[in-house]
């Protein structure tokens, strides 16, 4: 069983303290190496606008400064998880989270179904942003996913508002378990950030998938590990095949960020080899 060294940890730790935006270096403090999970939030608030929803080139592929749903569901992403340790709100007065709710009863955005998706707010075009959040008003209006918006309302929102009740009814349609896709092509030596991992469907050893797809699982961990311990500076963005090609949708302002946040994908992936026991150190690391 391949695992992470000490050695490699730090490789990838000098590479995060060098170039990580200020988001992604307090989680990697949080997530290994006993930091305050309100640092974080100290962070993400900065992104927050007064309307309670969140812009700011938090999503690196668009750098729109106004909120959207999808881009507010991303920044609630970030405070369930930060990356795996679970924090919740223990004060329901919090500005943050007052503000997360009072954006999505404003109904800014918002469909009988859910709400629009990254490539329905007209604002965008206004500012650097990838292909997949142009706005065309000659396309069907896509939509974010609500599951996260909808657990978030669900676990912090106000039981007799109209919100509360739009997140009830929105519960009975999220899918009950997520789809299998095919994985008869995957290859572990490649990382490709949008593509699906059995990681996505098998997220530890405990989930009742595990033994089908256990050699599939170990198989994705092992290439990681793999890739990991290759990283000798920040890969370009692109598909991971090709880690010095530019795409060519990619403008200024994006490599700006996107250069950089490529620190998030060690977070994630050494998170997972925790998960599964593939770390060969313990956390949290001395600093």
């Amino acid at each position: 069983m391949k695992k992470l060294s000490l050695a490699d940890f730090h490789k990838l730790r000098r590479l995060v303290y060098r170039a990580a935006p200020p988001l992604v270096f307090t989680n990697w403090r949080c997530a290994f190496e006993g930091g305050d999970p309100e640092d974080v939030l100290s962070v993400l608030a900065c992104y927050q606008n007064e309307d309670g929803g969140f812009g700011h080139a938090l999503e690196a592929n668009c750098w729109n400064p106004n909120s959207s749903p999808y881009i507010t569901s991303f920044a609630i992403d970030i405070i369930n998880g930060l990356f795996g340790l679970g924090y919740t709100f223990t004060d329901r007065n919090h500005p943050m989270l007052r503000g997360i709710l009072q954006y999505l009863a404003s109904g800014a955005y918002a469909t009988e179904t859910g709400w629009l998706g990254m490539a329905s707010i007209p604002s965008n075009n206004d500012y650097s942003h990838a292909p997949w959040f142009h706005y065309d008003p000659k396309l069907k209006p896509d939509a974010t996913d609500p599951t996260s918006i909808v657990r978030f309302v669900l676990q912090y929102g106000e039981k007799d508002s109209a919100l509360y009740q739009k997140a009830l009814e929105l519960e009975k349609t999220l899918p009950k378990s997520k789809p299998i896709p095919d994985f008869s092509n995957y290859d572990p030596t490649q990382f490709i950030c949008w593509m699906p991992l059995p990681t996505d469907v098998v997220d530890s050893p405990d989930s009742p998938l595990y033994p089908k797809y256990k050699d599939l699982v170990e198989a994705e961990l092992d290439g990681i590990v793999d890739r990991l311990h290759t990283i000798q500076e920040l890969p370009v963005p692109g598909d991971g095949r090709k880690p010095r090609r530019r795409e060519k949708w990619l403008d200024n302002r994006q490599i700006i960020s996107c250069y950089p946040s490529t620190c998030g994908f060690f977070i994630m992936q050494i998170e997972l080899l925790k998960k599964f026991g593939r770390l060969d150190f313990q956390l949290p690391v001395q600093r």
